[in-house]
């Protein structure tokens, strides 16, 4: 409630209370605030001043006005704004407090109604050795809600000295000379403070649940090491990395001058303490000393100005903290994501001015400032096969001449990918090096906005992904000294609600899963089954698997095993292949079916558990309707069953789960079990656990015939080998086509696309927009709705642009453009990444021909997926197998 006494009073009432206030002390607090009330701050304009508010760029006009009031009878009218972040500004440095979070608030009002919905946003902003504009709240205004009152609600805290401190009221930027000219009242600004965190102090501290595996760490800000942050930080961690004040940009704002404090705060926290730093890093194209690349006359330094200068600063940071930092990130980032030079490098300021060797130089100013200190190198997206072998080559001509100890691997991860097939394929990679691994800046990005609301599902995903990840790390202890998580708690980050603690430092189900696996419910795991008739009386596998979705099963065991489905109407075909090269009495695999999907806590009629044994007795199933076969690395078991009464059709949903058992050394003892879904074995009673297969039609399929051909635009007699394939036209009475071939030969898949589009354009901004050839890829053809490592756009325009996206990048492709009399003709190699394929293998793929007609008009056509979500959704995907060279069939 507004209170409306004189000011002399409330000035009063301010002195004395100021002592124990959560706000601070100073001379001119009067002047900018009407009332201070325990934990709330207000600035309400009764008492006829501005208390405090001034222009921001000085041409602004703000009055107090009582032509509109909130509550009360006055309000502030800010008007003669010219641009977005013209407003008033009130400096909050003198007001709040460091290392404890505020509520600001604020009412506002439009003086007009706009044309269009307005937004007006509050933006703290702050000026240490670097400025800082962050918007902390908005609140979108409907053009026929002009006339009401507004609230903008957001949380601020800060933990350093700046030397300014603002808030601004503002609409969102745009551009530098965007104009706005919007007028608006704002009243009743207050600051609250926040409840007071507590962390739990009854649960179990994760350094000591990974004691005897590695030390685990978090990346902080200097406000997360006081208060219930500092608490939450020393209990669970003996670890810590500086976000971001340990890097060049603020080590050592400009030439000559080194700013330690924040750094030596970190250093200091860490050994009262007893916990170890990770110095995160010595050189980043990022957040560089931007000073270093300019000579005194503003000119690009040379190749020998940068060197010393990088030398001196290595030097200076290392000597300071000899013996103090456990791991250093010399280089950060040197690796391209695409268009990096022969090697992968990305061509970086550093690059530019000096060379490639700026990298192996920069260690051996590190290696000669501390010869005792670990030194690594740090890098992202560690996955991706392209990119990873170019690190593996840059860090295995540095470890040939002794200048690092380590890799960083960062680990920023969602939910489903990459698959942990292909990060321990990464991590063995490296150790095989001789390498020390560190797992520097792990986080799990949920998909879910800080601030909304995270649903179950979401969070039992993540806290699942957490525990496959740290279950990894302990496999391969012994070559991973370190794991580190890129935070502490939730916040308000580039990622989302990705950390084990939320923003209340409260444990996550993330944390629970790691600490105690039993406290989450099962998760249903989803997988997708193509229609198809395998012949089960063959000898050996029918083809018509390899078109099978498979997916493997997990568990604590040291054989591998997968599954794969298919069905037609009148049974579920199942096809488990278990990799066991040696056979024991105890070999089976258990076979779980609610046909129903019912997903009950006791068997109905539908639900059915068949048995069969690698010797080849079965229980539950009849003889003609299951085979076994015996492999070269194990064995397969294929099952048909009916469905009974069930009308099975696209998009119907079976519950299923597979158990596979093998016998243990002395060849009485099974090994535990390798399962789908239901980790608590409790299958042969309960359905509610088990994983979920959805019906689907099978797509249409193309063949890739082995052989090699020259890119050069031109048809050559190699192609008249691979049989042709339409890719039409959507919906559409008239636009481009095509008749595309396929071949392949080793890593590498050849296309031929000839487009008939006999009017060419390709002079829109948007790629997508020109008349262009996009060429998708699921090379591990598990037609997910969302796109995980291995999955791949390339465009190719009417001009041989190249454009990519997912894991599609200018290094995979080579191709060429002829025109032709009715069009143009597109030839392409591209290199798998994550597929070397063999006869008989397949993966996802599909095409799209983008038709620019002029006037606006687009038209598309496709070969399989006909929706438009084929640059994130490989489900609808058609099917591309790799034949031989005389194995062409129809």
């Amino acid at each position: 409630m507004k209170r409306l006494g004189q000011w002399n009073i409330t000035a009063l009432v301010l002195v004395l209370v100021l002592a124990m206030s959560p706000f601070s002390n100073v001379s001119h607090a009067a002047e900018a605030v009407t009332e201070v009330e325990g934990s709330h701050l207000s600035t309400n304009f009764e008492d006829g001043t501005l208390q405090g508010w001034s222009p921001r760029v000085g041409s602004e006009r703000l009055t107090v006005t009582q032509l509109e009031a909130h509550e009360g009878q006055s309000s502030m009218l800010v008007a003669n704004r010219e641009r977005s972040y013209h407003g008033p500004m009130l400096s909050m440095k003198d007001l709040l407090k460091r290392n404890q979070e505020y509520e600001i608030a604020a009412y506002v009002r439009l003086t007009q109604e706009p044309t269009t919905d307005q937004t007006l946003q509050l933006t703290t902003y702050k000026k240490t050795t670097a400025e800082s504009w962050n918007p902390i709240a908005s609140v979108k205004i409907a053009k026929t809600e002009w006339n009401t009152w507004h609230k903008i609600t957001g949380k601020f805290q800060y933990s350093d000295d700046p030397t300014e401190l603002n808030l601004f009221i503002e609409t969102p930027y745009i551009s530098e000379d965007s104009v706005d000219t919007l007028s608006f009242y704002v009243d009743d600004v207050s600051f609250t403070l926040a409840e007071q965190l507590e962390i739990e102090e009854g649960i179990r501290s994760l350094q000591d649940l990974y004691q005897d595996d590695f030390p685990i760490g978090a990346a902080v800000y200097r406000w997360q090491l006081e208060g219930a942050y500092g608490q939450l930080l020393t209990k669970h961690f003996n670890s810590l990395t500086a976000t971001y004040e340990m890097k060049p940009k603020y080590m050592s704002p400009s030439e000559g001058v080194y700013e330690f404090e924040a750094a030596d705060q970190y250093v200091q926290f860490a050994e009262e303490h007893g916990m170890g730093v990770r110095a995160h890093a010595l050189l980043w194209h990022i957040d560089a000393a931007e000073w270093m690349f300019k000579d005194p006359q503003g000119n690009p330094a040379s190749r020998e100005l940068l060197l010393a200068r990088i030398q001196d600063y290595v030097e200076t940071v290392i000597t300071r903290y000899k013996g103090k930092i456990y791991a250093w990130d010399v280089v950060n980032e040197a690796i391209a994501d695409s268009n990096g030079d022969v090697n992968g490098l990305r061509k970086s300021p550093f690059y530019e001015l000096i060379g490639p060797d700026y990298i192996e130089k920069t260690y051996e100013f590190a290696r000669a400032a501390d010869p005792n200190a670990k030194l690594y190198y740090n890098e992202y997206f560690t996955e991706i096969p392209e990119k990873r072998e170019h690190m593996y080559q840059l860090v295995k001509r540095l470890k040939e001449k002794g200048l690092i100890d380590g890799v960083g691997l960062q680990s920023h991860y969602n939910l489903e990918s990459p698959p942990i097939k292909e990060i321990e394929k990464t991590i063995n990679m490296f150790a095989e090096l001789g390498l020390d691994i560190q797992i520097t800046e792990l986080d799990v990005d949920s998909g879910i906005p800080f601030g909304e609301e995270m649903s179950d599902e979401v969070a039992v995903k993540q806290a699942y992904r957490y525990k496959e990840l740290l279950d990894l790390y302990k496999k391969h202890k012994d070559h991973i000294s370190s794991v580190t998580l890129w935070g502490l708690q939730d916040e308000k980050s580039y990622n989302n609600q990705a950390m084990l603690f939320d923003s209340a430092l409260k444990a996550k189900k993330a944390y629970w899963g790691l600490v105690d696996e039993s406290s989450l419910p099962v998760l249903t795991q989803r997988a997708v089954s193509l229609s198809g008739k395998p012949d089960i009386k063959k000898q050996s596998q029918d083809p018509l698997w390899n078109k099978a979705v498979s997916t493997p099963l997990k568990g604590d065991s040291s054989g591998t095993a997968s599954f794969r489905t298919l069905w037609d109407h009148s049974n579920l075909h199942i096809l488990v292949d278990v990799q066991d090269a040696k056979a024991d009495v105890n070999d089976r695999v258990d076979i779980f079916v609610d046909l129903n999907n019912g997903k009950t806590t006791s068997y109905e009629a539908d639900d059915q558990h068949v048995i069969i044994k690698r010797s080849g007795k079965a229980e539950g199933a009849e003889q003609r309707s299951y085979r076994v076969r015996e492999t070269k690395a194990g064995y397969q078991v294929e099952l048909s069953i009916p469905w009974g009464g069930i009308q099975a059709g696209s998009e119907y949903e079976v519950g299923l789960d597979i158990r596979v058992t093998g016998g243990g050394a002395n060849g009485t003892q099974p090994y535990n079990p390798l399962y789908w879904n239901d980790r608590t074995q409790s299958q042969e009673q309960d359905t509610s656990k088990y994983g979920v297969i959805q019906l689907a039609p099978m797509p249409q399929s193309a063949q890739a015939v082995q052989g090699i051909v020259q890119i050069d635009g031109k048809k050559d007699a190699s192609w008249n080998k691979a049989v042709p394939f339409e890719v039409k036209r959507l919906n559409e009475t008239e636009g481009a086509e095509a008749v595309a071939r396929a071949m392949w030969a080793g890593e590498y898949l050849y296309l031929l696309i000839d487009v008939t589009d006999p009017n060419i354009i390709t002079d829109s901004i948007n790629p997508w927009d020109q008349d262009s050839v996009e060429i998708f890829l699921d090379e591990n053809h598990q037609r997910t709705p969302y796109f995980q490592y291995d999955d791949a756009q390339f465009r190719i325009s009417a001009d041989n642009v190249g454009t990519f996206a997912g894991g599609a990048s200018p290094g995979r492709l080579v191709s060429a453009v002829k025109k032709t009399n009715k069009g143009y003709l597109v030839e392409a190699r591209i290199q798998l990444q994550s597929l070397t394929p063999k006869t008989g293998n397949v993966l996802g793929f599909d095409l799209q021909i983008n038709d620019n007609q002029g006037g606006g008009k687009q038209s598309v056509a496709k070969w399989n997926d006909t929706t438009n979500e084929s640059w994130r959704n490989t489900s609808q995907y058609g099917i591309l197998t790799f034949v031989g060279k005389n194995k062409l069939g129809h």
